[in-house]
């Protein structure tokens, strides 16, 4: 039984129902529409991204993340919990390295999903409504308390109903994008069909003062960001050792495939002039462009509320993955043991609680900087020219450029410590490969020039330095007043043994 409410004591999550659909749904809430529509053009940047080689940089992407999912379903055959990061680190790695991740892992989370979709789901509702209903009615950012409303609710009443919301919102969503690309494509897009976007040589790897493809892959993980949150819902699945794996990897396949089918899409769909130029990249609403030159103007409005929803779907997903983390952490008492009550819908309320902190942290930091005309660059005319039209925007993007920073640092100590997990050969080349790919993305992000105030990627490093030095305190306190707690960290999480090799797990013997 779970704790009421009311009840002084820690709870417990909800019986093992959950089945490998759930996982995939909650992994797939992902907000792939809502990527499209807000990051996905950021990778044709063509000063510091990969500009006319953008769907090219979706691809390196993709087979980074596939590497990375891989190392991902590695810990999760041997291990499940609420915290999944957590366990996976303090039992396939050490305590220490396990608990000191986790404080820095949530953290970086809040900013990328716990506060940043908010910051989206504001921009988005508050546009939508500007231009179709009237100039005037509430600001932005009650707009995004209104969504952050209705994610606690979801998620109180139950992880079931939560995850059916995902579920449905994400297939709502996804075959109204679909059919865009495809008219498109089937139209010639603005100057007919090419594959030159997959070349390398028309932007170079390295670009020349900065950027280039591996200049886009920073964004073209954070396009994936969020697979592994299937692995927050283990401890209530009824075989989370074979439907945690088998959701991230089929998450990322097809969310990779989605992505690269956009990228080549709204790249002719544009033209290589323009794409080149940054019209793509600058624009507000590229999404809107697309449907209304090549459908019509009630086709970009259908698509405006399908990325609202594929947002909302995202924004209940890291709630899940927010609100069970610091559930794990308070039920080990790592943290205050009230994070780890639960309601009599055995949901953890207290640590879904932590996405308010993210919400309202980033609306009240929207309030007190300017980034808007912060970030920028110098014209040819020496004229700085701004990033961002407004500065919940600029937030809203150094919001999700420190929690892709501070997640892909996740992801390169898990690939890292992955090592001794492998026993084939081609196993340690995937796992080498998972280490590299975000060590590339951080490299790509932050070579180009300027290495001031005005990129906002630098700025979002500052922000995750401090990340960082924010867990070592937590953690150095923990270990000081609670050292027994860190050393039986995540006990419950127990290895599992007896189970088939993840190559028959997911349907396939390798050679070799």
């Amino acid at each position: 039984m779970s704790q009421t409410d009311t009840a002084g004591g820690a709870g417990s999550l909800g019986d093992k129902k959950l089945s490998t659909l759930h996982a995939v749904a909650q992994s797939l809430a992902i907000g792939p529409m809502f990527s499209v529509a807000l990051i996905l053009g950021g990778i044709s940047r063509p000063d510091i991204g990969a500009g006319w080689n953008a769907a090219l940089a979706v691809v390196v992407a993709t087979l980074g993340v596939l590497a990375i999912g891989y190392v991902v379903a590695l810990y999760a055959r041997r291990f499940a919990g609420a915290g999944a990061v957590y366990e996976y680190l303090t039992h396939g790695a050490h305590p220490w390295l396990g608990v000191i991740t986790a404080g820095f892992f949530f953290m970086g989370v809040l900013f990328l999903g716990g506060g940043g979709i908010y910051l989206g789901l504001g921009i988005l509702a508050d546009q939508f409504w500007t231009t179709h209903i009237s100039t005037s009615g509430p600001e932005w950012w009650v707009w995004a308390l209104v969504a952050l409303a209705i994610v606690l609710a979801l998620n109180y009443v139950g992880i079931r109903i939560a995850v059916g919301a995902m579920l449905t919102f994400a297939a709502v969503s996804f075959v109204p994008m679909l059919i865009l690309g495809v008219v498109i494509i089937a139209k010639g897009g603005k100057d007919g069909i090419t594959f030159s976007m997959f070349d390398p040589g028309q932007t170079s790897w390295f670009g020349v003062e900065g950027g280039g493809v591996l200049g886009g892959v920073l964004l073209g993980i954070l396009l994936f960001v969020g697979f592994e949150a299937a692995a927050s819902i283990g401890e209530e699945s009824e075989d989370p050792h074979r439907s945690i794996p088998r959701a991230v990897l089929f998450t990322i396949a097809v969310a990779g495939s989605f992505f690269v089918f956009m990228a080549f899409a709204f790249s002719i769909g544009y033209g290589k002039p323009a794409v080149s130029e940054g019209r793509w990249a600058f624009s507000p609403a590229p999404v809107s462009e697309m449907a209304t030159e090549y459908v019509g103007k009630w086709y970009a409005t259908l698509l405006e509320l399908v990325i609202i929803l594929d947002a909302m779907a995202l924004a209940l997903a890291i709630c899940v993955l927010i609100g069970r983390g610091f559930f794990a952490l308070g039920r080990d008492g790592l943290l205050p043991r009230v994070f780890a009550k639960t309601s009599r819908h055995d949901t953890p309320w207290v640590g879904n609680l932590m996405v308010v902190v993210g919400c309202v942290g980033l609306i009240l930091l929207v309030q007190a900087t300017d980034y808007a005309s912060q970030f920028g660059a110098t014209g040819p005319d020496g004229k700085f020219v701004p990033f961002f039209p407004n500065d919940q925007f600029a937030t809203f993007i150094l919001s999700a450029t420190i929690g892709s920073f501070a997640v892909e640092l996740v992801y390169l100590i898990l690939a890292v410590a992955a090592f001794r997990l492998a026993k084939r050969w081609w196993q340690y080349l995937v796992v080498a490969v998972a280490v590299a790919t975000p060590i590339l993305g951080f490299y790509g992000a932050l070579n180009p020039d300027p290495h001031d105030s005005s990129n906002y990627n630098w700025v979002a490093a500052y922000w995750t330095i401090g990340l960082i030095a924010v867990a070592l305190v937590w953690f150095l306190l923990v270990l000081l007043l609670r050292r027994e707690n860190v050393a039986n960290a995540a006990a419950h999480a127990a290895e599992h043994h007896g189970v088939a090799p993840l190559d028959e797990t997911l349907g396939y013997e390798p050679q070799g």
